[in-house]
């Protein structure tokens, strides 16, 4: 394999750039054709046909994800007090007061 290899690199840019455009499209048609071959078998069925039709729906997961996360963050935070029953609360005023005297430390 790496004499193979070696001869390859000895070749000039030209004929190697065409042995890889021959090799890629060499696999990329054999890959396409498993895929194609494959698709019969995936949606020969008319209920994975109709399943796969409703999955790929655009947004579908995301809208999922986000009722998801919307129920679960309402589940967790339950009955909360709302921003204007928080601003509602009374203040709570003291009388007394203590008076704090300055300390000065000086070290010398």
């Amino acid at each position: 394999m790496r004499a193979y290899i070696k001869k390859l690199q000895a070749k000039d840019e030209g004929t190697r750039r065409i042995i890889f455009i021959g090799a890629l499209i060499l696999c990329m048609s054999f890959v396409s054709f498993i895929w194609i071959y494959s698709l019969g078998a995936r949606f020969g069925d008319s209920k994975i046909a109709e399943q796969t039709n409703e999955d790929i729906k655009p947004f579908k997961l995301f809208s999922n994800s986000i009722s998801d996360t919307y129920k679960s963050v309402s589940a967790s935070v339950g009955k909360a007090a709302a921003v204007n029953e928080v601003n509602n609360i009374p203040e709570v005023k003291t009388d007394k007061a203590i008076d704090l005297i300055p300390v000065e430390t000086n070290n010398q």
